[in-house]
């Protein structure tokens, strides 16, 4: 590891103004303290690769949690590095699991392949990854490592994968597939307990068809109530019955089912405060209602996730940037919110506090070539000339820290934040290429 601050003279040509921005002092002053405190990473292409993450460990600590951003979905170096780093901390720092932003329902299907169990890692992920995630190679590789490392004997404390996203996603935002939460929730049931979890299992069958968004809304008001209550009466059995259910089936399969029905409930909060999925994809004030309700289902899911663990069981998150950030979502498409919504990050802050640790991610490189936004964190960060490092915003208290910032999404949008806010640390890629994509 080398911090790039030792590296001295050989830097300052390179740490003139960030994409032919005029100087300030503030941005002076950004690149300064960058150049003194971030720390060089190594390479790591694949996860066959051994790397020393000596300095992000240090990072780490304790923390029970680190939540670790992408900028954008699909890049190949987030998902590489993310790989790396999460074997480096399983084999190094006794991490015991990692989970993603993909459906949680659909991850069982991983979760027991990762485990040792039996199929096609690439058909398991056609379906046991929602938002098309199953195409990237890198997810692959993830969950390969995982089942080859839990299949060594050698290995006592097995390591476990989990989608904490809302279940049933896809892109046209009909969480049309939410469904399958309730429908496995009767099938347990009705296998673990037939006849007396009858009468909870009828008052939700009549809704099945219509637990997607656009369905959702032909209900009335009067009917979404009934449906409520219809689950709520069916987290209640599970709840008051459980020693006799998992005598039945097993803790795992109790606790799978259980979760899809807390799933189920957060589906149709999801469902209460949405609109019918739009041709144009353009966002509307009230919009931000869904987006707050997702974020904090998403938090909901991964305490769940880490509850599973144990005791000393510690977990890496890996999710969009806007997502595990201690912010509320501002700036680029969602200046148009009426109210800006709370990230899953905040949730969890103040869940876990100082057991979790938010690193972000930030990148120059962009789609097509294009050009990095002047004066943007992204900017500042790609003025070292470096093209991999990390820098921990808990080091020192510069004032640009706390003050509001850009910082670049998806290659053509941005968010508005508060660095040290939002971020404990970050780490930044010189450029972002696209993953290869799975048939």
């Amino acid at each position: 590891m080398i911090t790039l601050g030792r590296i001295g003279l050989a830097l300052s040509a390179l740490l003139g103004t960030a994409s032919g921005a005029a100087a300030t002092p503030t941005g002076d002053a950004m690149r300064g303290w960058v150049q003194t405190h971030a720390i060089a990473l190594p390479a790591c292409p694949s996860m066959s690769s051994r790397a020393d993450f000596g300095a992000m460990a240090n990072m780490i600590g304790d923390a029970r949690v680190v939540a670790l951003g992408e900028p954008v979905h699909g890049a190949h170096e987030p998902l590489a590095f993310r790989n790396c780093l999460f074997r480096y901390l399983v084999e190094e720092r006794g991490f015991t699991a990692i989970a993603i932003e993909s459906g949680l329902h659909e991850s069982r299907r991983l979760h027991d392949y990762a485990a040792g169990g039996s199929g096609d890692v690439r058909d398991l992920a056609r379906t046991g990854l929602t938002w098309g995630f199953g195409r990237f190679p890198e997810n692959i590789e993830l969950i390969e490592w995982i089942r080859a490392y839990n299949l060594d004997p050698r290995h006592k404390r097995k390591v476990a994968f989990y989608g904490i996203d809302m279940s049933g996603g896809d892109a046209d935002g009909a969480w049309a597939r939410g469904r399958s939460t309730l429908d496995n929730g009767i099938a347990y049931l009705a296998r673990a307990a037939p006849i007396k979890s009858a009468p909870v299992r009828k008052a939700v069958v009549p809704f099945l068809d219509h637990f997607s968004v656009p369905a959702y809304l032909g209900l009335d008001d009067r009917e979404r109530e009934r449906l409520r209550r219809a689950i709520a009466a069916m987290l209640g059995f599970f709840d008051a019955n459980r020693a006799a259910l998992i005598a039945a089936s097993s803790p795992a399969d109790y606790a799978w089912a259980r979760q899809d029905i807390v799933a189920a409930r957060q589906l149709q909060t999801l469902f209460d405060v949405s609109r019918a999925p739009s041709v144009d994809g353009v966002l509307r004030p009230g919009d931000y209602r869904a987006d707050a309700v997702r974020d904090a289902a998403m938090a909901e899911n991964a305490r769940w996730a880490l509850d599973r663990a144990g005791a000393g069981g510690r977990m890496l998150l890996f999710a969009h940037n806007g997502h595990i950030m201690n912010a509320r979502t501002r700036g680029g498409i969602w200046s148009i919110y009426s109210r800006p919504p709370a990230a899953m990050g905040v949730h969890l802050r103040r869940t876990f506090g100082r057991d979790l640790l938010i690193v972000g991610a930030s990148s120059a490189g962009g789609r097509g070539g294009r050009a990095i936004k002047p004066g943007t964190v992204d900017a500042v960060l790609a003025s070292t000339g470096v093209p991999h490092f990390m820098i921990d915003f808990r080091s020192t208290t510069p004032a640009w820290l706390f003050r509001e910032q850009s910082i670049s999404v998806n290659y053509d949008t941005e968010n508005v934040i508060r660095p040290r806010q939002a971020f404990d640390g970050l780490v930044y890629f010189d450029r972002l290429t696209a993953s290869r994509s799975i048939r």
